[in-house]
């Protein structure tokens, strides 16, 4: 199963439109990296399907009938579905925002999403730099679950990261001299071509 959807990886990386359906305005398929996520080396045990929907019902209709989509839930062998709220975003996804959405954070765990494109001459001097900073999220309070993903290694970067707090992880991202000089960093040497940051109310969590 882990070769089939290695494969399937493969397919998608080449046919965007493997996943289209109904009513769908976002959907992007993501490997994992190994060991604490932010590995070059692929983690091929995890993937992450990343959607955005006109409504629930074709979205659940999706997961129940989409060809490609029922042959994953068939073959995993155990799937975890996070409903999200955003509440703040900035930036695009492919000349897009498909997190931009009225609300506004509830006082409980938070779930965030960065994304970014690197530039291909500054990969290097990226990945020479964050490799420290991205070990430092797991010895920081409130960190739940943190995870490096991507559409591409190195080039389509992104993170899920769940939170106990906005609060908690403020202090993270505001207070961390790791982190705090990777943002200086990425600003001075303008190692992205695009970006985005969501911050997302968790609606639920379910193992399935």
């Amino acid at each position: 199963n882990k070769f089939w959807m290695f494969k399937l990886m493969g397919k998608y990386t080449f046919n965007k439109s493997l996943f289209d359906f109904k009513n769908q305005k976002f959907i992007k398929l993501l490997g994992t990296g190994s060991k604490e996520g932010f590995s070059v080396f692929p983690d091929f045990s995890n993937y992450i399907l990343i959607s955005a929907w006109e409504n629930d019902k074709d979205r659940e209709k999706f997961i129940k009938t989409h060809k490609v989509m029922s042959n994953i839930t068939d073959k995993c062998f155990e799937r975890t579905e996070i409903k999200i709220d955003p509440y703040e975003s900035k930036g695009s996804w492919n000349n897009s925002n498909p997190f931009d959405n009225k609300s506004d954070y509830k006082n409980e765990k938070i779930l965030i999403i960065t994304r970014a494109r690197v530039r291909f001459k500054k990969m290097l001097d990226f990945l020479i730099s964050t490799s420290k900073a991205s070990k430092s999220i797991k010895h920081h309070d409130g960190a739940i679950f943190y995870k490096g993903v991507g559409e591409l290694p190195i080039i389509e970067q992104a993170t899920i990261s769940i939170w106990e707090s906005e609060e908690k992880m403020k202090l993270y991202a505001y207070n961390n001299s790791e982190h705090m000089k990777i943002i200086s960093k990425a600003r001075k040497r303008k190692w992205y071509s695009e970006e985005l940051f969501v911050r997302c109310n968790i609606l639920h969590i379910k193992n399935i």
